[in-house]
């Protein structure tokens, strides 16, 4: 890693704007398909890894609807079971594969997860289950008695993201990795890339990729555009209890809408999240309409942190599980938490919607990233909207970028979905949001 002045890189192959696991996951992909790549990771943060992941619950899942969705996470997923092979012997990611299982507790619901993994199973998924409630009390016999279905994803789990990024960088053993870099600007010329200025000098490069996540925006604006994309705060607390009827082998649960979620957390502990409605009528003056997303992102991220969401987030396990099934009404798991706030970035609505036949427009919330160049800059590069699925999606979208920076042809035809003007794909559409989702006006 260089960091002091004498060891500025002056020039680079590539220069990768960002640490978190897109940008690190890049640099990895880089050096696997072009050994001795002269690769420069700019973060400005003193360390990888500081940005959106810190307020990640650092899941993976494999059961998606769109293909292209599949392929990657499937790829993924791969990876994370084989370190020493993609890594390097010994390496550790933490990955414990305990599967997803999405919670029903109304016959409606029951019959939405059922017709759910018939289409899994019918577009090849043949691993995602439906459990009725005889297989739910066999398996689980220590949910409560209101969870009468599910849908079960067995590929489904977590790992320790920082592992992960740190493995990334140590594999990318001929890259340059400055950290701590106030500032950085794109330089542009005649509508091609010429490299990047920072305050410890200018690095020559003809490939730049943004990798920045809710800093993308601005850095593209470096360049002189606007990226197509919008962000919206997320919040997760740890707990470092756990009722000990939910064991630490247990799945990942996610319950009906408003979605709460939770998982094992170490020994003892849990994580908690779920899909609340979110606007920024808080920086918005009286009268001035309020927006559900943002164009720039507000520093620090902290600020989006309710303090009513760790209880509320447990009312509603209570509310949708009852307070026996690992007893989520206990005032416990409030004790000591680790309350987090981070931006997940999405697509705005000039990449992602569906043309109607009258001609309009219909925008939605899109799980695709944009991983391709820019339509405009040569040699400007993105991946960007990930949609709180960096961590999981982190090895196949390296290697998709690294394919378009290399000129290289993509290792699935599906990856092309990722496309910066690829503004519908069949399936694609929002994960767990849904207009049902509690109303905190933060």
């Amino acid at each position: 890693m260089a960091n002091t002045p004498a060891e500025f890189p002056s020039t680079a192959d590539v220069v990768i704007i960002g640490g978190g696991p897109a940008g690190t996951g890049a640099l990895w992909a880089l050096e696997r398909a072009h050994p001795g790549i002269k690769a420069v990771l700019i973060e400005r943060a003193p360390q990888l890894g500081s940005g959106a992941s810190n307020a990640s619950l650092e899941n993976f899942r494999s059961i998606w609807n769109a293909r292209c969705n599949i392929v990657m996470m499937s790829r993924s997923i791969e990876v994370f079971k084989n370190p020493d092979e993609y890594f390097g012997e010994g390496t550790q990611l933490g990955v414990k594969q305990r599967g997803y299982l999405f919670c029903g507790i109304t016959e409606k619901q029951a019959a939405k997860l059922r017709a759910d993994v018939e289409h899994l199973q019918q577009i090849g998924l043949s691993h995602a289950e439906y459990l009725d409630e005889a297989a739910i009390r066999s398996r689980f016999p220590w949910l409560n008695h209101t969870v009468i279905a599910g849908k079960y994803d067995p590929h489904a789990g977590w790992l320790d993201s920082y592992a992960l990024i740190s493995a990334f960088a140590r594999a990318a053993q001929n890259a340059s990795i400055l950290l701590d870099v106030a500032k950085v600007e794109i330089r542009v010329s005649s509508g091609k890339v010429e490299g990047v200025q920072t305050p410890s000098g200018f690095i020559t490069s003809p490939n730049v990729l943004i990798a920045a996540g809710a800093d993308s925006r601005n850095i593209g604006r470096t360049a002189g555009i606007e990226l197509p994309i919008v962000m919206r705060p997320r919040q997760s607390f740890t707990s470092p209890w756990r009722h000990p009827e939910y064991p630490e082998d247990g799945p990942m649960l996610i319950g009906p809408a408003p979605f709460p979620h939770v998982r094992p957390e170490a020994q003892t502990g849990a994580i908690f999240g779920y899909e609340y409605s979110w606007n920024d009528k808080k920086f918005r003056e009286q009268g001035e309409p309020a927006e559900r997303e943002l164009i720039d992102p507000i520093y620090p991220a902290d600020v989006w942190k309710d303090p009513r969401f760790p209880s509320v987030t447990l009312y509603l396990f209570a509310r949708k599980f009852g307070d026996v099934s690992g007893g989520f009404a206990s005032p416990q798991y409030l004790r000591g938490i680790d309350h987090r706030a981070g931006y997940y970035v999405y697509r705005d609505e000039t990449t992602a919607y569906e043309l109607m036949p009258d001609g309009t427009h219909l925008p939605y919330e899109s799980q695709r990233a944009i991983l391709d160049s820019h339509p405009e800059i040569n040699g400007l590069f993105l991946s960007v909207a990930h949609v709180g699925h960096g961590i999981m999606s982190s090895p196949a979208a390296g290697e998709i970028i690294a394919s378009k920076i290399l000129g290289q042809p993509l290792a699935d035809p599906s990856y092309a979905d990722f496309g910066y003007n690829v503004h519908f794909v069949e399936h694609d559409s929002s994960g767990l949001a849904s207009d049902e989702a509690v109303n905190l006006q933060l």
